[in-house]
């Protein structure tokens, strides 16, 4: 995703409680996803990537078969260095306004092309809002807000799409708390709160 490509970002004051918000919170979803359908706005990424006044809305995807979630591991080619080698219980992205087509539903449309993206998976999946994350501890996270989502497959043969840069596969509970201390900060904010096999 280039610099130049336009996406969805809300003002932090129209999406944040008074206090603040801080670290994964399940349920009260459909609240935000009114406020990021009404307030929510397309800006140039070059212009936002440091600016704290404005959240960039992350669909965040725990993928679950049963009783397994997809464990994710970054490699030391992937674009961000500061997760390389990190663990991860879910993968976002953006939401680009090129790939909503006058969409109703952005957060449907993004979390939809952030699954195609990242994996291969089958048709049998459906999606569900299950919390909102958000924590203001560095820069990079300043500016970024997540409405996490499982994504229950029928199928178990999920994979990785770029291999180069991701690795992965369906975990017990066990070996996801084992390497819960190797994690980005996200997915260590949603096991610290919720037990992610329950949401």
């Amino acid at each position: 995703m280039g610099l130049d490509e336009l996406i969805l970002v809300v003002p932090r004051g129209r999406l944040l409680p008074p206090g603040g918000l801080d670290g994964f919170f399940a349920g009260g979803v459909d609240a935000y996803v009114e406020r990021i359908r009404r307030h929510g706005e397309f800006r140039r990424r070059a212009d936002v990537e440091e600016d704290p006044s404005l959240k960039q809305i992350i669909p965040y995807l725990i993928i679950r078969h049963r009783d397994r979630i997809f464990l994710f591991q970054r490699s030391t080619r992937g674009g961000e260095e500061r997760l390389h080698g990190l663990y991860s219980i879910g993968v976002g992205g953006h939401i680009a306004r090129e790939d909503t087509n006058g969409a109703q539903d952005l957060l449907a449309v993004g979390l939809e092309r952030e699954l195609h993206e990242e994996l291969v998976i089958a048709n049998g999946w459906r999606a569900r809002p299950v919390g909102v994350l958000n924590e203001d501890d560095t820069p990079v996270s300043r500016v970024h807000f997540g409405v996490v989502y499982v994504v229950e497959t029928e199928d178990p043969a999920v994979r990785v799409r770029e291999v180069d840069r991701l690795s992965g596969r369906l975990a017990t509970a066990a070996e996801v708390r084992e390497a819960h201390p190797q994690m980005e900060s996200w997915s260590q904010r949603i096991l610290d709160a919720a037990d992610p096999f329950a949401l």
